[in-house]
């Protein structure tokens, strides 16, 4: 499998990404994207995107997205703290 990195041709082997894993730049690039679609009861992607860290809408989901690990999800895509 280490022959796999070594093709040029940008794939790596299962061995060479598990052991990249451990560089947190390449999780931060490399992170998997969460679902970002609409659902009732859970944060809107596309407002939380918009929004400004500060405002009402942010706080009140927030609050929410500390228990939910789909809503916690989506504010760590976007770089949104949940403190």
């Amino acid at each position: 499998m280490i022959a796999a990195a070594d093709t040029g041709h940008g794939r790596f082997g299962i061995d060479v990404l598990v052991a990249r894993l451990a560089d947190p730049g390449f999780r931060v690039r490399f992170r998997r994207v969460p679902s970002l679609r609409e659902r009732s009861g859970h944060v809107s992607p596309a407002m939380l995107a918009i929004s400004s860290p500060r405002s009402r809408y942010v706080r009140t989901w927030r609050r929410h997205a500390r228990t939910c690990p789909d809503c916690a999800a989506v504010f760590s895509y976007l770089g949104l703290s949940l403190r």
